[in-house]
């Protein structure tokens, strides 16, 4: 009974912490036109169907209800906006990749792609559903049916996975929680490396240039700076949670020949309370998420959009300054423009 109300509480935790943040974006419009705070409220609004999936069913086990249906939908739908999670995830790896990658192409290229990382994100639940629901209807063979039909005498209490959802649907599911967790961790290694090497050779530039008496140009180094700095948090606290979504998963998929039913129940709910660490870490490493914060929680509405209003013009500022910049470098240095100067400005 404990662990049953201990799920219950988590799942609870974990759609309370997590509508905050996306009540946030979906009722201050400007956040809308800034891609890291759109791709937040949309990791956001996924965590908050998982908590509430997690939550109905500590309940369902609480109440000891005994449907066999109502179980299955429950199971199937938190093993949907589970994988949407991951599929989110790796869209904001995809976002912090061209964000220190192409620092002044960012905003423009985000904006186009938006849709299709939302496509990627809720195609992949649509699918996964569909996918639980004709193997309900089929009546395919779950986890704990095939263990005791290989003459296994592990026993499951209340609503588990186990019992309710398809052993084919599990290995589908468990192999591409482990192949998005894989995808995001190459993305965001990859960018760290990419992000090093630009900030090395830039600081290289800044002193060379410096050495020969001249001003660097800032609006492109500015903005990659900025970025790669973000980067490097978010990455500090992915590392721990990308990594527990690969173990997890291949722990789930040993345990048919190795039941471990504690172990991974363990490991589950080690996992989702680190969700609660990530997903607030992603959304207050964005300063337009962070004044909106303060303006759900303080109330001080004019100030803080003033603040966002204030911000925006700086990057559509920057922006514009490096657009210039790497026209001017498409077609030629300006007369008396040092050449040093002029590639100062692309440290890629």
């Amino acid at each position: 009974m404990l662990y049953h109300w201990v799920k219950t509480l988590v799942g609870a935790a974990l759609a309370a912490n997590f509508s905050f943040p996306l009540i946030t974006v979906l009722i201050n419009r400007p956040l809308w036109e800034e891609p890291m705070a759109v791709l937040a409220g949309n990791m956001s609004l996924t965590c908050t169907l998982f908590g509430l999936c997690i939550m109905l069913i500590g309940l369902y086990d609480v109440a000891s209800l005994q449907s066999v249906a109502l179980c299955r939908l429950l199971q199937y739908s938190g093993f949907s906006v589970g994988t949407a999670f991951k599929a989110a995830q790796t869209c904001a790896a995809i976002d912090q990749f061209v964000a220190v990658t192409q620092p002044l192409l960012h905003y423009p290229v985000m904006m186009r792609a938006l849709k299709w990382l939302f496509a990627l994100t809720w195609v992949t639940w649509a699918v996964q559903l569909v996918f639980g629901l004709v193997a309900h209807f089929l009546a395919l063979e779950t986890f704990a049916e095939r263990a005791v039909r290989l003459g296994s005498n592990s026993t499951y209490t209340g609503c588990r996975w186990e019992t309710a959802l398809s052993n084919v649907y599990t290995v589908v599911a468990e192999l591409q929680l482990v192949g998005f967790s894989v995808v995001t961790a190459s993305l965001l290694i990859y960018t760290g490396v990419i992000g090093h090497t630009m900030k090395r050779r830039l600081i290289r530039q800044v002193q060379q240039i410096q050495h020969n008496g001249a001003n660097p140009a800032n609006g492109e180094n500015t903005t990659f700076l900025e970025n790669y700095r973000a980067f490097k948090s978010i990455v500090a606290v992915l590392t721990l949670t990308v990594t527990l979504d690969m173990v997890t998963p291949v722990l789930r998929i040993l345990s048919r020949w190795y039941p471990q039913p504690t172990l991974n129940g363990l490991m589950h709910q080690l996992r989702l309370l680190g969700l609660i660490v990530e997903g607030w870490a992603y959304g207050l490493l964005n300063a337009k998420l962070r004044a909106a914060y303060r303006k759900m929680v303080c109330g001080t509405s004019r100030q803080v959009e003033a603040q966002i209003s204030a911000m925006r013009s700086a990057q559509q500022n920057r922006d514009r300054a490096g657009s210039a910049q790497a026209q001017s470098r498409r077609v030629g240095p300006p007369a008396g423009a040092a050449a040093g100067e002029d590639r100062i400005a692309s440290p890629a």
